[in-house]
């Protein structure tokens, strides 16, 4: 709780900075269940909001991706209407289009489910989840930020990829 980074301010848009005021995008418990027939991501946020933008990313390596790029998984909530896209990798890119997100503000938790056929009927998985969240209507020195909390770390200054949910196999 209260470690979320702020990057994009500044005349060095590399720079990343701790941001701990910044509620919305703050992921406090985060919940992966391997299921029977769905892979469920719940996130619990210190602070949703519906009219505020809200990206929640997973990156989903399983048995059956291996050593290839991780299925792809992002939610995306803006002005109280919400969306998510499925993408994992193949030539063309393929995209699974039944998976679905439910967001409830009263206890601040998004959830994204995805049917495990979309992930290849894994026997395990692992998930890396980020949440990023950003000002469209900023101006000047918040033009170009972008708030962001990883699920799995905790602390940093600055943001990394890498850490994920234990591994989970299927039931």
């Amino acid at each position: 709780m209260g470690d979320v980074v702020v990057g994009g301010l500044g005349k060095d848009r590399e720079t990343v900075t701790a941001a701990p005021g910044n509620t919305i995008t703050d992921i406090i418990t985060t919940t992966v269940d391997h299921g029977a027939d769905v892979v469920a991501i719940e996130v619990a946020f210190n602070d949703l909001r519906p009219r505020q933008y809200l990206d929640l990313s997973a990156y989903v390596t399983t048995d059956s991706t291996g050593s290839r790029l991780p299925t792809q998984a992002t939610a995306l909530t803006y002005l109280g209407d919400s969306s998510i896209d499925i993408y994992y990798e193949g030539d063309p890119p393929s995209r699974c289009t039944d998976a679905t997100v439910a967001i409830d503000y009263d206890i601040n938790t998004l959830t994204m489910s995805i049917p495990r056929r979309c992930l290849g009927e894994p026997r395990w998985i692992e998930a890396e989840v980020r949440a990023a969240t950003m000002r469209y209507e900023a101006t000047g020195s918040r033009r170009d930020a972008v708030w962001e909390d990883d699920a799995y770390r905790t602390g940093q200054d600055q943001p990394a990829g890498g850490q994920t949910s234990g591994r989970l196999h299927h039931p």
